[in-house]
């Protein structure tokens, strides 16, 4: 009985061997393996043969094997589905591609592992390795399986963010926080048209950004949508997304669009701080940008990371708004003497200074301080075609000067 036993599992192992062979020998021809891929220098370079995964018999023999995933996307469409990253972000900007196999390294994925080498452009230092999943297309990182979520459900919340839009597909890819912070960065498409493109927290899913192109061909010149219209807009998409929430406008303007002297309609651009025990905290917040010809939101921006506690109580401040000035004031005259005679204060309130990294700090409890935002400016900085005052900060408790961001060059 144990003999057939064997032999049943022998042949079992047998059959999906072959079967996997077949699907691989259609999948890659000898035509395509010995195929020439342009260099970056306009050369060509030979590609790689593509190189053919094995399954370990071991789990198939002990029944622990799960299914096999499809190879449904070709080398070819791998590629181009390179190309369409690389025009998006540069992933590959630097390098050419020495050598694509396929590989099952990951459980449950039978991945394109394209290996790339720097160019004699000499930008890249280093050989990389980008994966293409081979059964549904997408980028793969082997980080995003420590996310909270998984992409197929990073793309269904992706299309709920936006149940109004006809989308045909969604192109996803995760961002592990080596560049950007850790994130689901999507595209909702249709066809070839880009609907929207934004960003969902890696472990929630919740929608943190989006943008949405405004076409500038033949765009009025004026807003044909005023600034308060435009305020309850940005109102309304923050408070449908988020519920009611404590938060404060601190700055409404209208910012031009297009290059330098092109004439047309600006977009409306307002940013809302978040507020912790009634005081407002720099980093954390929203931004959000209103169309002033079609009245749209087409930027949407969230950052909301710091827990509460770690503010540093009480949210009183023990040091005086012109003892914070005059601090200030003295540091900048020692890094522009010569523009003393024309400094000026834009602005002075309190703030918790909230500025940290969500994916590599937690602030510890009552670690974020309460301080002075002091912006000014000078001559040499009010000469500038677009001004952006420098800022000072000081600690609203013992008085001393955090930091202070005062530059001529910009």
């Amino acid at each position: 009985m144990k003999q057939r036993k064997n032999v049943v599992l022998v042949l079992a192992v047998i059959i999906v061997m072959i079967g996997i062979s077949i699907i691989l020998a259609e999948q890659f021809s000898v035509a395509e393996s010995s195929r020439e891929t342009p260099g970056t220098d306009g050369t060509s370079i030979p590609a790689l043969p593509v190189t053919a995964i094995s399954v370990s018999t071991t789990a198939v023999a002990t029944g622990t094997m799960t299914k096999t995933p499809d190879v449904t996307i070709s080398r070819q469409q791998a590629q181009a589905l390179l190309d369409e990253w690389e025009m998006d972000e540069g992933v590959i900007h630097g390098y050419f591609v020495a050598g694509v196999s396929l590989t099952d390294r990951y459980p449950g994925k039978i991945l394109y592992e394209f290996s790339l080498v720097p160019d004699n452009t000499s930008i890249r230092e280093t050989n990389a390795t980008l994966f293409i999943d081979a059964e549904t297309g997408d980028p793969y990182n082997p980080l995003q399986d420590k996310a909270g979520i998984t992409i197929e459900q990073a793309k269904a919340k992706a299309r709920g963010a936006f149940p109004e839009l006809s989308t045909d597909r969604v192109r996803i890819r995760f961002n592990d926080g080596s560049q950007y912070m850790r994130s689901w960065a999507f595209e909702l498409m249709k066809g070839e048209e880009k609907l929207v493109e934004g960003g969902l927290d890696a472990d929630t899913g919740e929608l943190s950004s989006y943008f949405i192109g405004i076409t500038r061909l033949d765009r009025p010149e004026t807003p044909s949508v005023t600034m308060d219209a435009a305020q309850q807009t940005a109102d309304r998409e923050i408070r449908e997304r988020n519920g009611d929430i404590s938060i404060v406008l601190v700055d409404a303007r209208l910012d031009p669009l297009g290059m330098p002297g092109e004439k047309i309609a600006g977009q409306y651009v307002f940013v809302y701080n978040r507020i912790i025990r009634g005081v407002p905290c720099d980093s954390d917040g929203f931004t959000i940008t209103v169309d002033s010809v079609k009245g749209n939101v087409v930027e949407y921006r969230k950052s909301w990371s710091l827990p509460e506690n770690a503010v540093a109580l009480p949210a009183e401040p023990s040091v005086s708004k012109d003892t914070a000035i005059a601090t200030v004031q003295k540091e900048a005259e020692k890094i522009y003497p010569a523009s003393a005679a024309s400094f000026h204060i834009v602005s002075t309130d309190l703030r918790w200074k909230d500025f940290h990294n969500p994916d590599k700090v937690v602030p510890a409890a009552g670690s974020v301080p309460l301080a002075w935002r002091v912006e000014f400016d000078d001559e040499s900085i009010r000469g500038w075609q677009y001004p952006i005052p420098a800022t000072g900060w000081v600690d609203a408790r013992n008085g001393s000067l955090l930091d202070i961001y005062y530059r001529h060059e910009h």
